[in-house]
């Protein structure tokens, strides 16, 4: 059994010795193939890859709360 630990600021729980489910590999491919793709949008619209992650950033957080709500 884990020890939990709610975060004041945030509300989220922490467990001290969680391991995480997915191996390192796995998660730097995932990040890789999405650095990819933020790449691809770039060059197709012919702005620059700051302009598409700030685009991300911004745009794709109030969509994803929209769906959890």
């Amino acid at each position: 059994m884990y020890a939990g630990y709610l975060c004041r600021s945030c509300s989220r729980i922490f467990l001290e010795g969680a391991k995480h489910r997915y191996d390192k590999s796995v998660r730097e491919k995932a990040l890789e193939m999405y650095s990819n793709s933020m790449r691809a949008i770039s060059r197709v619209l012919n702005v620059p890859l700051g302009t598409v992650f700030m685009w991300i950033k911004r745009y794709g957080k109030r969509k994803y709360e929209k769906l959890i709500e």
